[in-house]
């Protein structure tokens, strides 16, 4: 069933895009790391620190704007669902900030920066996606790129972990491999709104 929104009760929307903007902002200051891998990080460590606590907060405003709305462009469980998967993303960036910073590597594969483009082009169309969730006809070319961009993330991961298999000490793998395997943890999370914005609009239609 289809509903007509009012203003106010757009108000999710909303709240879903500040969620994939704190994703954008997770992206940037992991590619700055990138950037001054040796150097002091602490600036960007910060960003992270502060994005993890807004999504909290955000989805927090989310599941009250849920609780106390009438009619909502899609389900609330589903609106719910993405906010839950927008928020677990930003935990999974963070945790990419600790690895790069905390296991004393001097470098990362080019595929790390590849990997995290790919992530903000994510959050850009899901971004995009979700505040277009009272127009559902018009989300089928935005899930297929997601599920395009998707296959490319898994291939970059495969590369990426055949890479560090040429590597000579046992403990250097592990640590550039901890960074890869977390890193397709956050990607996943994003694949997860995507898979669950295609049950949406199979459902809604």
């Amino acid at each position: 069933m289809k509903f007509s929104l009012f203003p106010q009760e757009t108000r999710s929307l909303e709240l879903l895009g500040e969620l994939c903007t704190t994703i954008q902002d997770c992206v940037q200051a992991l590619s700055e790391i990138l950037g001054v891998l040796s150097s002091d990080n602490e600036a960007q460590l910060a960003v992270l620190d502060r994005a993890d606590l807004h999504a909290l907060d955000t989805h927090y405003a989310l599941l009250t704007q849920l609780r106390t709305s009438y009619v909502t462009p899609v389900p609330r469980e589903d609106l719910y669902t993405f906010s839950r998967l927008l928020h677990d993303t930003v935990g999974e960036l963070r945790s990419v900030g600790d690895l790069m910073t905390s296991t004393d590597l001097k470098w990362i594969s080019h595929r790390a920066a590849e990997q995290l483009e790919l992530m903000g082009r994510q959050a850009s169309l899901t971004t995009t996606a979700l505040g277009s969730l009272d127009r559902l006809d018009d989300l089928e070319d935005t899930w297929l790129q997601l599920m395009r961009l998707n296959k490319r993330v898994g291939r970059t991961h495969h590369a990426w972990v055949g890479e560090t298999a040429e590597l000579q000490r046992s403990s250097t793998i592990i640590r550039h491999r901890a960074v890869a395997d977390q890193m397709l943890a956050a990607a996943s999370r994003l694949h997860a709104v995507a898979d669950h914005l295609g049950r949406v609009l199979v459902k809604e239609s």
